[in-house]
């Protein structure tokens, strides 16, 4: 808080000769504002037992003032240099029936989360790493008697009770006057006071409730990174009371192998001025009182004053600390569950390809027997019968070697090892063949197929056999689950976003949401379908044919309206002429 406001938020304010407006001001910026506000403070310079007598007696005053008049259950707190007090006041404490505290280590924290500033105070004084002044007595004002009498107070402040001056000139102190406590105007009640006093009380409470029932470690520092509170779950996190790592640099509680990255963050979020760095958190490991490290998500940000503003009170800073334990296990968990997975698959394509190659030799060697016999080279079959077992024994050897590739494609490709050639393809041309090697089976069918090639289409990336084997099975289907005197209609366009389009739509039965679902998954048939065709590969193989390429497949229908593919190639896909 700036040193010239000091006055207006103290209600009792004694200080020692040569004690500076700076001096005040650097005491002030480490209470919080609700505690300066209501409490009176003695402050020195060196050692108690170097006080001088009138400060000595203005103390005396003014414990004997607040501790007889106005206070319940009091708490005295007497810090030096070396953790020691003066006698003298702890004898008039002690008469008083107030809580004396002879050294820092057994101080009585009786202000609530107080508790954390005031420590904080104690080690920075006591390290050397603050400023060269002390507190000789600060009271807890918080506990006032019902039935109390507010005290009376002149309208204006004195001028020689040692109040903070101006500029960086030395401080005067009265023998007597300096104890006497002054409130700031004449129009002040008790009740007033009282009625702020429980309503910053219950914001203090709410506040530390919420930071208190917090999952995540939630730690406040100053700006040189020194910690000045922990929540609970900081606590339980690091397994460190608040009181014992107040005053500590944040680092401590990092892992070493992690303390350059977190000091880095801490300076550069210092540097820049910022409220926060959103999304700008760091993973770090974080020490455990215990021993081991914890894997923790630090998000640091400015909860105080910026740097270059009107306010005098060093920034603070707050660091969000989130135990990533639980989320590193899932991470392994996961990543074992990818790698068994991968080991998976590939073991099913290993012995995909090798079941594949051992039914592939003996099937090819039917299929050609067949063939030869079938064109009887070496002379006439004497019985027709058997031309037409010939038939049907090279007709399903033909159907299974089919099968069989589609199942070492489909295989290849979720396995990432297919090799496409992927080249300048003029897709009117392949759509345009695969229509006519459609056409005898269409005429068999009763199924007449229409085409239309848009001559604005250009050449497209991709690799022309699976494009060619991805029409084929598109215009296969379409002529398959046709009705007689049914049509298929095969057209290509360029599309206004600039891709290319290849469309095929049928007459046919047409296939409900939940089955064009069905139709996409490996071994699945409609009920439509014919018991004796298709294996229910031809459509998932498709589709990742399509995906290899870079294209997308989609299927819209209607039970008995019929369906129309799309395949669509997007414009990174399309080249210029």
């Amino acid at each position: 808080m700036p040193a010239e406001n000091a006055q207006d938020c103290m209600t009792g304010f004694c200080c020692a000769p040569e004690l500076t407006q700076q001096d005040i001001a650097n005491v002030l910026a480490v209470l919080p504002s609700g505690l300066a506000s209501h409490m009176p403070i003695v402050a020195f310079r060196g050692k108690p037992a170097a006080l001088p007598d009138e400060l000595i007696l203005a103390s005396e005053s003014l414990l004997r003032l607040w501790g007889a008049k106005n206070l319940a259950g009091l708490s005295l707190f007497l810090l030096g240099a070396e953790g020691g007090c003066s006698q003298r006041l702890t004898d008039v404490a002690a008469n008083l029936g107030l809580d004396a505290a002879p050294a820092i280590e057994t101080l009585h924290f009786r202000i609530g989360r107080a508790t954390r500033t005031i420590t904080f105070l104690c080690r920075r004084t006591g390290a050397g790493r603050g400023p060269p002044l002390f507190a000789a007595a600060v009271l807890d004002v918080f506990d006032w008697r019902e039935e109390a009498t507010s005290l009376a107070a002149p309208a204006e402040p004195p001028t020689s009770r040692g109040d903070v001056g101006h500029g960086n000139e030395p401080l005067e102190l009265g023998p007597r006057k300096a104890a006497l406590p002054w409130r700031p105007g004449a129009g002040s009640s008790r009740e007033s006071l009282e009625t702020e006093l429980a309503r910053r009380k219950a914001e203090f409470r709410e506040l530390s409730a919420i930071l208190d029932t917090a999952m995540d470690g939630i730690a406040v520092l100053d700006s040189q990174g020194l910690i000045l509170s922990l929540n609970r779950s900081g606590e339980a996190l690091f397994g460190y009371d608040q009181n014992e790592v107040a005053g500590e640099h944040f680092a401590s509680l990092i892992a070493p192998e992690s303390r350059g990255l977190a000091k880095a963050y801490f300076e550069g979020l210092k540097s820049q001025g910022a409220a926060s760095l959103l999304n700008q958190g760091r993973e770090v490991l974080g020490l455990a009182r215990q021993g081991g490290t914890i894997p923790v998500f630090m998000t640091l940000g400015r909860i105080g004053a910026s740097p270059g503003g009107g306010e005098e009170r060093e920034a603070r800073f707050c660091a969000l600390l989130r135990d990533l334990t639980h989320w590193k296990k899932v991470e392994r968990e996961l990543e074992k569950a990818r790698k068994d997975a991968e080991r998976a698959s590939a073991l099913k394509s290993d012995f995909l390809a090798r079941i594949s190659h051992e039914i592939r030799t003996p099937l090819n060697a039917i299929l050609g027997f067949a063939e030869v016999m079938l064109d009887q080279r070496f002379g006439a079959i004497g019985n027709q019968r058997y031309m037409g077992y010939l038939g049907d024994i090279h007709a399903s050897g033909t159907l299974v070697m089919s099968l069989v590739n589609d199942l070492l494609d489909l295989s290849k490709i979720e396995a990432g090892k297919m090799d496409f050639a992927f080249a300048s393809i003029d897709a009117n041309r392949i759509v345009s063949e695969c229509v006519s090697i459609m056409q005898p089976q269409a005429s068999r069918e009763r199924v007449a197929i229409r085409l239309s090639l848009s001559p604005a289409l250009p050449n497209i990336l991709a690799d022309e056999r699976s494009l060619r084997q991805i029409i084929l099975n598109l215009l296969s289907n379409a002529v398959k689950f046709n009705r007689p005197g049914g049509q298929v209609i095969v057209t290509t366009a360029l599309a206004d976003a600039g891709s290319a389009v290849i469309r095929i739509r049928d007459t046919g039965v047409g296939m409900s949401e939940a089955g064009i679902g069905v139709a996409f998954e490996p071994f699945r048939r409609l009920a439509t379908a014919s018991p004796s065709r298709g294996t229910g590969l031809g459509l998932p193989l498709t589709k990742a044919l399509a995906e290899a390429n870079h294209a997308s497949l989609s299927i819209k229908s209607n039970e008995h309206e019929g369906t129309l593919v799309e395949v669509v190639f997007p414009p990174a896909c399309i080249l210029a002429e």
